[in-house]
């Protein structure tokens, strides 16, 4: 099948930034990236998630991991432990202040797509553009939807 129409994917990548850039400003204001907050809301979400759990998860190489997983345990936001059974096996914890951390970016996105909602309803494209518009290069692309 053809796709005659760009403008989705275009709409869904603008889209998509509006609402990983919420949390982006978040996590820059503590010295990280994007990365950081990926890895600490995994580990959030899935507290004792082995390393290779993780790296299996996010399709990520050991070598990409250790500086961002580094950082996040030098600044007290995960700890590892020992696994019981093999000490060879990492477990990975969020520590309360990594748990925190993670509830201000997810309610950040939270409101955002709340915000979405109230005003776009529910609709894909209209979602989609609401999102979108956020983002000052979409005005550049947003000619070319066919059906207007």
């Amino acid at each position: 099948m053809e796709n005659k129409n760009n403008y989705d994917h275009m709409l869904f990548y603008f889209a998509y930034k509006s609402f990983i850039n919420t949390a982006d400003e978040i996590i820059q204001e503590h010295g990280m990236n994007r990365q950081h907050h990926r890895f600490l809301f995994f580990i959030d979400q899935m507290p004792g998630i082995t390393l290779k759990q993780l790296l299996e998860t996010l399709e990520i190489s050991k070598q990409a991991s250790h500086a961002s997983l580094k950082m996040l345990q030098e600044k007290g936001l995960i700890q590892y432990r020992d696994s019981e059974h093999d000490r060879r096996v990492k477990h990975l914890y969020p520590t309360q202040e990594g748990t925190s951390l993670v509830s201000i970016l997810n309610q950040a996105q939270n409101d955002l797509l709340q915000e979405t909602f109230d005003t776009a309803g529910s609709d894909w494209h209209d979602v989609m553009e609401h999102l979108a518009q956020k983002k000052a290069g979409f005005k550049n692309v947003k000619s070319i939807r066919s059906d207007k």
